[in-house]
């Protein structure tokens, strides 16, 4: 056999002997490097759904504040306007003394985000498909902050009015509706619009993002189910591209 083996090799010509020399040279480091891939995704630690869920709520955990995670702001301005008619011997005379009207212009920042604790382990999953699935709670507001240094205020005083009792009067009513005024603004804003889901989307894939990859996912994807109803798939990369 081995005599017959030599034959066949005498019987090459020395050109075709050495190409099949560099052939079986250069195929040595594509192997060893099949191998090696190989050899990295057994050893790569691999996240189950149990891990992935324990990973997502613990970082929410720490990172929240108060129990609660702020993942975006609204910035604008509110106005609100108090007003006080009077008459003078109502039912007899009917006399109006006037009216009093006191405008005041606030602007401020309101915070958003979700209650860490609305987020439950079914609001998880990971499966075959290598996606994180994330339904996000409904977002709620943190915080009203109310620029009160940069306030307008513009009061008109009824002709037979003092500006001491109905229009001081009037103007500390319309301050202190602003926070709630402010609430209401910011709490229609995210009924209506889907910006602040998909801000609070970008603000989670930045979070989570380095705590799975330590776990072993390296690229995460995300999927996430938007409480207005909508489905957002990202990615670290799509975040910081918006973000560029």
């Amino acid at each position: 056999m081995q005599e017959s083996q030599r034959q066949q090799d005498l019987a090459m010509p020395p050109s075709d002997v050495r190409v099949s020399a560099l052939i079986r040279r250069a195929a040595l480091p594509a192997i060893a490097v099949c191998l090696a891939v190989v050899a990295l995704w057994w050893i790569w630690p691999r996240l189950t759904e149990e891990h992935v869920r324990e990973t997502i709520i613990s970082t929410l955990a720490t990172e929240a504040q108060e129990s609660f995670y702020v993942t975006g702001t609204l910035t604008f301005s509110s106005t609100v306007e108090s007003r006080s008619e009077k008459t003078f011997l109502p039912g007899i005379l009917n006399l109006s003394l006037g009216t009093t009207t006191a405008t005041v212009r606030v602007p401020g920042r309101v915070a958003y985000g979700f209650d860490v604790g609305g987020m439950k382990a079914e609001h998880i999953h990971y499966g075959d498909d290598g996606v994180v699935d994330i339904a996000l709670p409904r977002l709620t507001v943190f915080s009203v902050e109310p620029e009160m240094e940069n306030v307008e205020i513009q009061t008109d005083v009824g002709w037979a009015r003092l500006h001491r009792s109905s229009g001081q009067a009037m103007e500390q009513q319309a301050l202190q509706a602003i926070r709630p005024t402010m609430r209401e603004t910011a709490e229609r804003h995210m009924a209506s619009s889907e910006t602040p889901e998909l801000n609070t989307a970008g603000a989670l894939v930045r979070l989570l993002t380095p705590p799975l990859q330590a776990g072993g996912i390296r690229h995460p994807q995300f999927r996430f189910h938007l409480a207005s109803g909508g489905i957002l798939e990202l990615t670290p990369s799509d975040v910081a591209a918006s973000e560029g």
